[in-house]
């Protein structure tokens, strides 16, 4: 003999409503914290690209091997291990990268500014003057596993220009 809905149990009512809901909003909190992450940008350091009060989507599942020149990746800071950088892939492991003369090269290649754009304001080549010693860098082969990043807004953010080739054991993830 089966029982009406007005006859349910409050167990039952629960183990037909409120268990898959349950389910449902346990999974969605585990996707959004374990793979695809909303975060909220805090500098200007990614301009054009992205303003501060964007919101950006990590996906925590990208490999490295899976990532291209030109992606906007998160890593944790090398000196800082609560810090997190937004920045865009130049290089990658093998990769010879040259800065000067107020442009990226990689393998010997200027790097397209349709890859690495010039913010839109000063209008800009590949790097600003005014950033010093962090305008130029020696030819720089990108060691196993790591990643030389730049930031959009190459005059105000901080990057591999400072920091050097980034580990990819600091990677979080993609943009996505």
């Amino acid at each position: 003999m089966s029982k009406s809905k007005n006859n349910l149990t409050p167990k039952d009512h629960f183990l037909r409503v409120g268990f898959p809901l349950l389910i449902a909003i346990v999974s969605v909190l585990i996707v959004k914290s374990k793979i695809f992450t909303p975060l909220e940008i805090t500098n200007s350091f990614m301009l054009p690209t992205y303003k501060s009060g964007d919101t950006v989507y990590i996906n925590r599942l990208s490999l490295a091997k899976n990532l291209l020149v030109g992606d906007v990746v998160l890593v944790r800071s090398p000196l800082q291990k609560d810090v997190y950088l937004l920045a865009r892939i130049l290089g990658k492991s093998g990769d010879e990268i040259q800065i000067t003369g107020r442009e990226a090269f990689r393998n010997g290649s200027l790097v397209s500014s349709e890859i690495f754009p010039t913010p839109k304001e000063t209008k800009l080549p590949i790097l600003p003057q005014g950033k010093s010693e962090s305008d130029h860098v020696s030819k720089v082969t990108v060691p196993e596993k790591s990643l030389f990043l730049l930031v959009d807004n190459r005059e105000m953010g901080i990057d591999s220009r400072e920091l050097g080739p980034i580990s990819e054991d600091l990677l979080v993830g993609k943009v996505w």
